[in-house]
């Protein structure tokens, strides 16, 4: 813990030594005795006393008690004048594995499509550090976001998806609809979702995750599935995929989409099915990538915790000290109440007596 102001801590310090010895002196010339005063013999008695003794050690505990309580109190003080600090050292580390998550929006998968945002939604929170994206793709592919590592923005355009599937808002998917002139067909929906990672580093790892039925629609497709799986292989991309569940009594389909994902490296996976999501992860950690540490970042902060502590533990103990004291002297007692003044008894004058007229005289 370093001090930011220790030369006006240290000015404070010795401006208190220099007031503490000045009380000291000035207590010591009041406290002289005085020339008037009666002396008193044979007081060695009275101090040899049990209870003379008893409260004599319970006065000096008692103001070896307070003189700490103020000791930590002004410490406490000084210490937070000259302002101690402290250092905090944060040093990032950063995945370099990029994943786009390629989802098939064509009209045959739109029911589906909210499980696979939620399936999405379950995969992101598993990553640590890679930057993901989002494309949707039918007769062709938008890009809802851009590789990113803001997973709290990641997952809200999710949750935004999978609304705007349940709901049946075409209004979400109209930019992936060209007309009938156009195929929607896996293979090609690949491609473009390959071409979305942006940096040409071939130390990044780079994974597709593609979620369709494998449902050709339209025309002849400007990929084939081989050349779309080869066009990723070429770029070191692997092809993770999740099936419509449909895909369980169409055995053909199934099989071309399962050997495109394994031709790269990647798994295949029903939607549904248990543990489909980590097979996915695990894979992605298999993935090649390099680790990239940030230099380390110093930030100088406030730690007035420690002196604060220490005055209040000073308060605390002064404070323990005046109310031992009220106790002792019986103010704090149960039921103490200042006993009222005894009147003295007034003295009546004697009343004289008037002797008896005598009989003489008359």
């Amino acid at each position: 813990m370093d001090l930011r102001w220790p030369v006006l801590g240290a000015i404070v310090l010795i401006l208190t030594i220099i007031a503490i010895a000045a009380i000291v002196v000035y207590a010591a010339r009041v406290h002289r005795r005085p020339a008037d005063a009666v002396l008193v013999a044979h007081t060695a008695r009275l101090k040899r006393l049990p209870r003379f003794r008893e409260l004599a050690t319970q006065q000096r505990w008692l103001s070896w008690w307070q003189t700490a309580g103020i000791a930590l109190a002004v410490i406490g003080c000084i210490w937070l004048i000259a302002r101690p600090q402290t250092t905090d050292i944060t040093q990032n580390r950063y995945s370099t594995r990029d994943i786009v998550l390629c989802l098939d929006a064509s009209t045959s998968m739109f029911d589906e499509d909210t499980q696979v945002t939620q399936a999405y939604s379950q995969l992101v929170a598993g990553l640590n550090g890679e930057r993901v994206s989002l494309v949707l793709w039918s007769d062709a592919a938008v890009t809802v976001f851009p590789l990113t590592d803001d997973y709290g923005w990641v997952q809200d355009e999710l949750a935004r998806a999978g609304r705007a599937f349940a709901l049946g808002d075409q209004e979400y998917v109209a930019g992936t609809y060209l007309g009938k002139e156009r195929a929607s067909l896996i293979s090609d929906g690949i491609v473009s979702c390959v071409k979305r990672f942006d940096l040409s580093n071939s130390e990044r790892g780079r994974a597709v995750i593609v979620a369709s039925d494998n449902d050709p629609q339209g025309g002849p497709p400007v990929y084939t599935l081989p050349e779309a799986t080869e066009f990723a292989k070429e770029r070191d991309v692997q092809l993770y995929g999740i099936g419509s569940a449909d895909l369980s009594f169409q055995e053909d389909k199934r099989a071309t989409f399962d050997k495109a994902m394994t031709d790269t490296g990647g798994t295949f996976s029903l939607l549904g099915d248990d543990g489909s999501i980590e097979s996915i992860l695990a894979g992605i950690d298999r993935l090649s990538a390099d680790e990239v540490v940030e230099p380390p970042k110093y930030q100088i902060r406030d730690a007035p915790g420690w002196p604060i502590v220490t005055i209040v533990v000073g308060v605390l103990m002064l404070i323990a000290g005046w109310v031992y004291a009220l106790i002792r002297s019986g103010r704090l007692s149960p039921g103490s109440r200042p006993t009222p003044p005894v009147a003295w008894p007034q003295q009546t004058q004697p009343t004289q007596q008037t002797p008896p007229r005598s009989e003489v005289g008359r």
